[in-house]
């Protein structure tokens, strides 16, 4: 019986204390109130109210965080010992467990928690908690700005890509490069060739044909036929027919693959933060008290000075500087990145349409960010009696050392041989400095070698570049290389200077010395100008090998809506006189242009048309040049303004279509038409579009735009005055009397009706003052919407 008393005094205790807060009065046991413990700087409480050790009181306060009021209502418990709070608090707080150090328990004493300061105000019943800068979860920012990517699409089409050239006179020639592509949702099948249509050697050259498929999810990507196998510092690209599986970071052009600086502060109170990178400001925000991260510092290429800056509103500012080194050829730490190839070696390309060696070979490579500052590589080939293996790494030496590689190789099979490199390289805003030696044993071979590309003995360069601030920039480099069999070796020095002369002029010198070769040297000068947007001149002076040799260039390129441009070009090479003129028109169908050139004793005129032929949602369209990514508008609605990005492309033709060539994929690309050049009886949905192509594919951007049926009408009621602004009108069409109003009746009797039939019954106003008229409807002229009336409304009949 006892322990239900106790039981039953303690509920009720608690609604008391429930009702009392309610009521805005401090809940205060009867033996008294504990003071807050010496973490607070404020002792609200009257220490003779301390309980007895043996009392406990359960309260309900409202929390707030760091001076930021949480709106939650907790318990907690009051003992002489101070208060105590359940872990489900802390939860309910958006904090930690783990962090505080009380993962595991259901309750814990707030004294208990190192870095954890309270302040408890029993007449107002709340509890104010300030937590360590150590315990508080930092607020993340972005310093990068990126368009949002996408799993990218693509609708059924064909593309034909084509640069046709004509050469006029005796010696008439017509030749075509064209790519050819089939695509859908299940990949891109693409092929690339030469045609020579007229004229000596006239055949077809085909140069790669292969179908692809990427997954965005997993970012990897699956080639089959022509391939090209992709490369190291320290290997060498091959063509083979097969298939190839890689990694494919293009997939997710948002990602920045290699480590990217992040700093760290912290704000006594509400605070503006700005990055610095060099002194110049690269991002900006807004932060609550307590600690923040900038993430992913961006526009940093070498060594750099990141400084942040903290304002709060009285204007004070704390600033915070860290040396900084970013090297793109890095890969961030966890991230993989691997290509294996298979198949058969191509022979004689740009020769032959089919030759391949007759045995296989597989070649593959891997990397992979062991941290954010040692990034691991290998790679492995076999075939054709050759295999070959190696291993390399790049490690950066600290913030603001630079980077080193090396790499070691070996080869087995019909001959043994090794292959190792070593490079260091700094960049600095005032100077780079890029070293870099290969040497490989006369026994060492790779699959080029089988195929008669033996491997160079000794590569060697050395380059520093110097900003000299307002004097240009000036460059110095050195290499030395050597072929297998050759009794010398090639030593060429270089020195370069140049400077911007202000107001679009530009100047730059520059020299070689064939160290081996002493009459072996150059020297040229080169001072070129911009005047405006669209046109330069050049002229280039100098000599190599005792001769002369100067240019005179003048060009103007076509705007980019389309329109003319021409160039101009004479030039003397070792005494030989070269005088070319050009005009282009550039298109939305493409570009074509005529070239006419005097070399010597001959001239020669030619003509040239580029441009695309795309089949696509059921028609064919002349474009220009289609990249990696392109889109089809269709509107239906002829001369109507796209734009992309908000950059006017062109108007669409007589069909309502326009085709977008150069889109970025796996990017969400805005593509928007100028609504208000459509007609007043035309409406549409949308007036933008984010479409997110494949690569090598399209998309088709429909807007919707419909022709409606509307008028404005001007009503007069059975008296003969204009009906009453404000009074409901309803479209009769059956429907119930008690339906929403369709329009309301604007001055002067004025009102606007959409969703018009051919016959229609119109009510107007409610009640008993409601009236009644019928509506003939018939279209504007020019794409106008009628006005009708005015029209008399009779009374309502029974």
């Amino acid at each position: 019986m006892a322990g239900r008393a106790d039981a039953a005094e303690t509920q009720l205790h608690r609604l008391g204390a429930a009702l009392l807060f309610a009521c805005g009065v401090a809940a205060v046991p009867a033996a008294g109130a504990a003071p807050a413990n010496g973490h607070t700087s404020d002792q609200l409480s009257d220490l003779s109210t301390i309980p007895p050790a043996a009392a406990v009181t359960e309260l309900y306060l409202e929390v707030s965080l760091n001076g930021d009021k949480t709106g939650l209502v907790a318990p907690f418990r009051q003992t002489a010992k101070g208060l105590s709070s359940s872990v489900q608090n802390l939860r309910d707080l958006g904090l930690d467990p783990q962090a505080l150090g009380v993962a595991g328990m259901d309750e814990f004493a707030l004294d208990a928690v190192p870095g954890l300061t309270w302040k408890f105000d029993p007449a107002a019943q709340t509890i104010a908690l300030v937590l360590a800068d150590a315990l508080r979860k930092p607020v993340q920012l972005n310093a990068r700005t990126v368009r949002p990517s996408g799993s990218g699409s693509a609708d059924p089409g064909l593309l034909l890509n084509y640069d046709l050239v004509g050469q006029l006179g005796a010696n008439a020639r017509v030749a075509a490069l064209n790519e050819v592509r089939v695509f859908g949702p299940l990949g891109v099948l693409a092929s690339t060739g030469n045609a020579v249509l007229k004229g000596r050697g006239q055949r077809y050259i085909r140069y790669d044909t292969s179908w692809s498929w990427s997954d965005p999810a997993t970012l990897q990507s699956m080639e089959v036929g022509d391939v090209v196998s992709p490369s190291l510092n320290w290997t060498r690209s091959l063509r083979m027919g097969g298939l190839q599986w890689r990694r494919n970071f293009d997939l997710r052009p948002d990602l920045l693959t290699y480590p990217l600086a992040s700093m760290g502060g912290s704000a006594v109170v509400p605070s503006s933060v700005s990055l610095y990178v060099n002194g110049m400001e690269q991002y900006r925000a807004e932060v609550p008290g307590g600690p923040f991260v900038i993430d992913q510092v961006a526009g940093l290429n070498g060594a750099g000075q990141a400084t942040v800056v903290t304002r709060d509103a009285l204007g004070r500012q704390v600033a915070t500087s860290l040396p900084l080194y970013v090297d793109t050829r890095l890969l961030a730490k966890g991230l993989s990145d691997f290509a294996l190839s298979a198949g058969m070696l191509r022979r004689d390309y740009g020769i032959r349409s089919f030759r391949y060696a007759g045995s296989p070979a597989v070649t593959g490579s891997l990397r992979h960010g062991l941290s954010d500052a040692v990034t691991l590589e290998a790679h492995a080939e076999a075939g054709a009696g050759v295999v070959n293996g190696g291993a390399g790494a790049l490690v950066r030496l600290g913030e603001a050392g630079g980077v080193l590689s090396g790499a070691l190789a070996g080869s087995g099979g019909a001959t043994r041989g090794w292959q190792a490199s070593l490079g260091y390289q700094y960049i600095a805003p005032r100077f780079a400095l890029d070293l870099q030696s290969t040497r490989a044993g006369a026994g060492y071979a790779d699959l080029g070698t089988a195929e008669g590309a033996p491997v160079v003995g000794v590569n060697d360069r050395a380059s520093i570049n110097l900003n000299l601030s307002r004097a240009g920039s000036a460059s110095l480099s050195f290499v030395h290389y050597r072929t297998p069999g050759s009794r010398s070796a090639t030593r060429l020095a270089a020195l370069a200077w140049s400077r911007s002369l202000g107001g679009g002029a530009f100047l730059g010198v520059s020299g070689f010395q064939d160290l081996a070769q002493r009459e072996n040297r150059g020297f040229s000068a080169t001072l070129s100008m911009s005047l405006g947007e669209r046109t330069s001149v050049n002229a280039t002076g100098g000599r190599q090998g005792g001769l002369g040799q100067n240019s005179l260039a003048a060009s103007r390129a076509p705007d980019f809506g389309g329109g003319w441009g021409w160039g101009a070009q004479k030039s003397t090479s070792q005494g030989f006189d070269v005088a070319q003129a050009q005009v282009q028109y550039l298109g939305s169908g493409g570009q074509f242009s005529a070239t006419t050139l005097h070399a010597g004793n001959t001239s020669t005129t030619s003509l040239g048309l580029s441009g695309s032929l795309v089949a696509m949602d059921g028609t064919v369209l002349a474009a220009r040049h289609v990249g990696r990514g392109f889109a089809l508008v269709s509107t239906g609605v002829a001369d109507l303004p796209v734009t992309h990005e908000n950059r006017l492309l062109g108007r669409t033709g007589r069909d309502g279509r326009l085709l977008v060539p150069d889109l970025m994929p796996y990017t969400s690309n805005r593509i928007a038409i100028d609504a208000a050049n459509l007609p007043a009886d035309m409406r549409v949905e949308r007036t933008a579009l984010a479409v997110v192509p494949m690569a090598g594919a399209g998309v088709l951007a429909g807007f919707r735009i419909e022709r409606y049926r509307a008028a404005t009408l001007i009503v007069h009621g059975p008296d003969g005055k204009p009906v009453a602004a404000g009074t409901p009108v309803r479209l009769a069409h059956g429907a119930p009397a008690a339906a929403a109003a369709d329009s309301v009746v604007g001055y002067d009797g004025v009102v606007f009706l959409d969703n018009l039939k051919d016959s229609n019954e119109v009510l107007v106003g409610e009640g008993a003052a409601a009236c009644t008229l019928h509506v003939d409807y018939q279209p504007g002229t020019a794409g106008q919407l009628p006005e009708i009336g005015p029209l008399h409304c009779a009374p309502l009949k029974e």
